[in-house]
């Protein structure tokens, strides 16, 4: 799942900051002073960059390879390192592929994933914050040029990851005398027609060897240790400042979860559901479904990353790109444009049954998905900064109950569907999506009209 920030959710972080600079005046301290931040700056955007490299790429190959199954006390370096090591137990855990080691492993990277991001994204704004006090201008400036720049290394983990993938697997080799037994069935039903439960039981063509697969894992392993390391050794400890007690943030915790069950009484939130479910089942669908259906079952799990490499070279480019769309054409525009992509893709993969000779095709399929969901993640979060802007954390945080209901979904029944019912699934959560949003956006505008006439 993508992390996408907000505009409204980046301005609340800078509203919660409290400059604490105690740098000394003097052009020698001040060029110290500017050494350091960019220094832990490029440590923290390198060990996302590793890190995920890792995790990314293991999660995409995870369906194809393996089918079993308190920051102001600590600080938030300490809290990057204790959240980062879930992260490697999830990856260490794929060496020994078990339902047992799997699911503990993802629930304690679930736990993680909040406070490793929030520590990210307070230790970033923090910094420059500061940074921008002692260079005197606007922190909203210098916050989200960091921002940006963490953001190009994040990104790109998805194609080193996934292009490290691609050069350490390699499949079974045969011997020559080695024959199929004739009560053995290959499985043809590749694509829409695609069975997890009929492919475990038939006979794989291109199956990637093992030692290939723990060669990968402890690849990544090291990597991740690489990324924890890093943090360690050389970003410098900085302690949450906060303006509130303990008590009282723990009261302003539960005022939001009230406040976020009754965001969900109103109506545009409720019109908006079914496209939060949506931007979530359509990203498990890609690294769940897609990549095994199609991509290993027609060729080999070692071609899930070089696939997935223009997903993220798309997917990247789209979110940078459709950011400007947006400001010479309007929102509705871009939904419009991701909605039919993704609908002349969930057709094509009705009707086309992949195969060797047409590998051409899944770079395409991939690349398109990853444009639309670069529609999906950046305009969707968009939209509820502008419209619920009274009551902004309560909205964002129905916006990630439901986008993660909706990622979650399509790994559990995954197992138990083929994909022709995922691809149905998809349609009817799409259209329902667009439906709601249409209505929103109306009401929306229809709103802005009579505000602008009565203050008028």
């Amino acid at each position: 799942m993508t992390s996408v920030i907000s505009d409204i959710e980046l301005k609340s972080q800078l509203d919660r900051t409290i400059i604490d600079n105690k740098i000394t005046n003097g052009s020698a301290a001040k060029k110290r002073f500017r050494f350091h931040t960019y220094k832990n700056l490029l440590i923290l955007c390198l060990a996302f960059l590793l890190q995920f490299t890792a995790f990314g790429a293991m999660g995409n190959l995870q369906s194809s390879l393996n089918t079993e199954a308190n920051v102001a006390i600590l600080g938030l370096k300490w809290t990057l390192v204790l959240c980062q090591i879930p992260y490697l137990l999830y990856i260490a855990a794929n060496y020994y592929p078990k339902a047992y080691l799997m699911y503990p492993a993802a629930a304690l990277v679930g736990l993680a994933a909040a406070p490793l991001w929030t520590s990210k994204c307070s230790y970033l704004t923090e910094t420059g914050a500061i940074y921008a006090d002692m260079k005197h201008v606007h922190k909203d400036v210098i916050v989200n040029r960091f921002f940006g720049l963490f953001f190009m290394f994040f990104q790109s983990s998805q194609v080193w990851g996934n292009l490290i993938s691609y050069l350490v697997l390699k499949p079974k080799e045969k011997e020559n005398n080695e024959t199929l037994s004739m009560d053995v069935k290959i499985y043809d039903k590749c694509g829409a027609d695609f069975s997890e439960k009929e492919y475990r039981g038939a006979e794989v063509i291109n199956q990637i060897d093992r030692k290939t697969i723990d060669i990968l894992c402890i690849i990544y392993i090291c990597i991740c240790i690489c990324s924890i390391l890093i943090v360690i050794i050389f970003l410098n400890q900085r302690r949450k400042t906060s303006r509130n007690k303990v008590s009282v943030m723990l009261c302003d915790s539960i005022r939001l979860l009230i406040s976020t069950i009754r965001q969900m009484k109103n109506i545009n939130q409720l019109l908006l559901i079914p496209l939060t479910i949506w931007s979530g089942l359509e990203q498990s669908f890609l690294s769940a479904q897609f990549t095994k259906g199609f991509v290993s079952c027609t060729l080999n799990a070692k071609y899930v990353g070089l696939v997935l490499i223009a997903y993220g070279i798309c997917d990247s480019i789209g979110s940078l790109s459709f950011g400007q769309i947006v400001k010479y054409f309007g929102r509705w525009p871009c939904f419009v444009l991701a909605a039919i992509i993704n609908y002349s893709l969930i057709i094509t993969m009705f009707i086309w049954k992949p195969s060797e000779n047409t590998i051409a095709i899944l770079f395409v399929l991939a690349g398109l998905w990853g444009l639309s969901d670069a529609v999906w993640q950046t305009q969707i979060n968009a939209f509820y900064g502008v419209l619920f802007v009274e009551n902004s954390e309560a909205a964002f945080s129905n916006y990630r109950l439901w986008e993660s209901i909706g990622f979650v979904l399509f790994y559990i029944i995954t197992p138990y569907i083929r994909i022709r019912i995922a691809l149905i699934i998809l349609l009817i959560f799409l259209s329902l999506g667009m439906f709601g949003y249409g209505l929103t956006e109306y009401r929306w505008k229809m709103n802005a009209k009579k505000v602008q006439a009565i203050s008028s």
